[in-house]
């Protein structure tokens, strides 16, 4: 039974992951790039941060992305709360 859980654990994860990281492709990597780096033409162009050099907790960056932060646009109304944790999660992961 405990090894199902576990099992059930690591797959819900991977899914997490995945959704975060096409979450990331299709809201941030815009402007973060694909690599977080924020060397995108637009991320430079706005002074997006290096998401994988940040040193935001995991519900500091959450609430980053809720409430949006500087020239960063909120996704507290397009974003459910899920969605957010799994985005902030795969960034949190190393953007892997």
């Amino acid at each position: 039974m405990k090894r199902l859980f576990v099992v059930a654990a690591l797959l819900a994860a991977n899914v997490a992951v995945a959704d975060g990281k096409a979450i990331f492709g299709s809201k941030c990597a815009a402007c973060h790039g694909p690599d977080g780096k924020g060397q995108s033409a637009m991320g430079k162009k706005l002074g997006a941060k290096d998401l994988s050099a940040s040193k935001l907790t995991a519900a500091e960056m959450e609430g980053v992305v809720t409430k949006g932060r500087g020239k960063m646009t909120p996704f507290g109304g397009k974003l459910t709360p899920a969605e957010i944790h799994d985005v902030t999660a795969f960034i949190k992961g190393g953007l892997k």
